[in-house]
């Protein structure tokens, strides 16, 4: 991590010897951190508006596919795909700066190892000296911007010992931004020094929640539980570090605030066009595929309906030939029932009941189920057959789509003919033999 946290010490420490302030040295440092990272906010903010674009369909899909999260994923997936989104498009970009954003931290909170180059053994010297001259000493996290106060107000004899330290001038508009707020106003003298540190984190946890509310606007579209808990957590969190870290850190944190709502409020701008055109563009396009597969239908229709195509003998299907079959011995029922008939003789007696003669005998009984179980029967096949010849039509559809020529009744006959043609060849002599008799 050094080697990304140098050059922003670096930076800062440059900012503070220009300015002379390292208040406003901080608020510039944080301006040059956003432009640094602008890429990657540019990347977040794209990814998260494009997601909250498709939020209505979404939602239609989860109507759609209550029951069936695989279908549902599944149609996600391509929904994704079609508008061309990252499904974590958004939150990878936002996480990649979050590292980077934690280090610098360590530049502002650790002045004497990063601003001023010092080794260990050196701060353990100045802690020394600072004993030595009076002052408490200091632990903790924030130890080292006390120190770098001490050093300040006692700088000639701790630079005789350590000629490398800084004077670090903490003061900025009346306030020292190397002590920590206190919340109990009500227990210090008032003073503006005082109010000042006390209002940083107020400002703070205000800031961030104008930031959380700008950020969502056209992003993403959570449901009322969790946005709220979205906009309540980052300014607590501001509140809350706000009062237990020097007042330095705390002006760190508006300026990122500041600047990250201006950032936003711009960027939410300029996408809602850059979407918009892209969104035109997409379904202009969607519409020129439509328009340019409707015509190709209707030029495969109009082939079709020239008979460029024809059914090749070979390729019939066991479920057309079921369905002549069926119709056939239909055909001949039906004749020898008329020869019956025509010659006075009644149709054959139900066998299972011989004997029943009342006046809801029906000697066409046993035929008429017969012949309305075959229609059944063909009906059904006639119906398969109908839907595998629409799904054949498809298939012949693409085809024509992908090379611009009608199906080749021969290469498209070749595989069955050669695995089924002695079968399909044979049934077909059976059944031009009961066409004779």
């Amino acid at each position: 991590m050094s080697f990304i946290l140098y050059p922003f010490a670096w930076l800062l420490l440059f900012l503070y010897n220009v300015f002379k302030s390292y208040g406003l040295a901080l608020i510039l440092f944080s301006l040059i951190v956003k432009l640094a990272l602008l890429y990657f906010s540019m990347k977040s903010k794209k990814g998260t508006m494009k997601t909250a674009r498709l939020q209505p369909k979404m939602k239609d899909l989860e109507k759609r596919y209550a029951g069936n999260r695989a279908k549902y994923n599944e149609e996600l997936q391509k929904l994704y795909k079609e508008n061309d989104v990252k499904m974590m498009g958004g939150c990878i970009w936002s996480l990649i700066p979050f590292p980077i954003l934690i280090g610098l931290y360590s530049v502002i909170r650790q002045p004497l190892t990063y601003l001023m180059h010092l080794s260990k053994a050196q701060i353990d010297t100045i802690s020394g000296i600072l004993s030595g001259l009076g002052y408490p000493a200091t632990s903790g996290a924030y130890s080292e911007i006390t120190m770098a106060q001490q050093i300040f107000q006692s700088f000639d004899a701790v630079k005789e010992a350590v000629p490398q330290v800084i004077k670090l001038d903490f003061s900025f508009i009346g306030l020292n931004l190397a002590e920590i707020p206190k919340w109990k106003i009500w227990e210090m003298p008032f003073s503006w020094a005082t109010l000042g540190l006390f209002l940083i984190p107020i400002v703070s946890a205000f800031l961030s929640l104008m930031s959380t509310k700008i950020s969502m606007m056209g992003s993403s579209t959570p449901d009322q539980a969790n946005m709220k808990s979205m906009m309540l957590m980052a300014p607590l969190m501001s509140l809350w570090i706000g009062f237990i870290m020097p007042a330095g850190l705390g002006i760190y944190w508006i300026a990122t605030s500041v600047f990250t709502i201006i950032q936003d409020y711009f960027l939410a701008k300029y996408y809602t066009k850059v979407l918009d055109k892209e969104d035109a563009e997409r379904i202009s396009r969607q519409k020129a595929v439509e328009e340019e597969r409707e015509r190709k239908r209707i030029e495969y229709e109009r082939l079709k309906a020239e008979n460029a195509t024809t059914r090749n003998k070979n390729t019939s299907k066991k479920k057309v030939q079921k369905v002549e079959r069926i119709e056939s011995e239909k055909r001949e029922l039906e004749f020898e029932k008329k020869k019956l008939l025509e010659k006075g003789i009644a149709p054959p007696v139900d066998d299972d009941r011989p004997f029943s003669r009342g006046r809801a005998y029906d000697p066409n009984r046993y035929t008429r189920i017969q012949a309305a179980l075959t229609e059944e029967e063909a009906r059904i096949a006639a119906e398969e057959a109908a839907e595998e010849a629409a799904r054949k039509d498809e298939e012949d559809f693409e085809r024509f789509l992908a090379t611009g020529k009608i199906a080749d009744d021969e290469d498209e006959g070749a595989s069955e003919s050669d695995s089924s043609g002695n079968e399909t060849l044979s049934e077909g002599e059976d059944s031009g033999a009961n066409d004779k008799k």
